[in-house]
């Protein structure tokens, strides 16, 4: 029987996203390097999938249909024990970057995302 103490954690990561390679590219990263993933492919499938998984960390992106990542985002925090969340868009601006910290995202990547840099931030928030 293994000791409890030599269990180590996996965070459960999901990744949200409308471009279904991007989730998968990003999630089969991160369960290689042992995380649990989940992916999402919109805010409300986003909102069921962080209901039932309970990730401790979502990466979503902004722009998606139906509601956008910051809709998803301020949801999130009035509904569940919030996620670390980190917004990521292909539009590198100031006025995303303070709307995403004003919607609640603990961090904020721009795409393509170096998948290094991405393990990095998760690892450290």
């Amino acid at each position: 029987m293994a000791d409890l103490d030599s269990v180590t954690h996996r965070k459960r990561v999901l990744v949200v996203d409308d471009e279904p390679k991007f989730c998968y590219v990003v999630a089969g990263f991160l369960l290689g390097r042992g995380y649990e993933t989940l992916v999402a492919s919109n805010g409300d499938e986003a909102l069921q999938k962080m209901e039932q998984f309970n990730p401790e960390v979502v990466l979503m992106d902004i722009r998606m249909p139906g509601r956008s990542g910051f809709e998803v985002v301020k949801e999130a925090r009035a509904r569940f024990l919030p996620p670390r969340i980190i917004m990521m868009t292909a539009v590198d601006s100031s006025s995303a970057i303070d709307e995403a910290k004003n919607s609640g995202a603990d961090a904020y990547l721009c795409k393509p995302i170096d998948l290094n840099d991405l393990e990095r931030l998760i690892a450290t928030i």
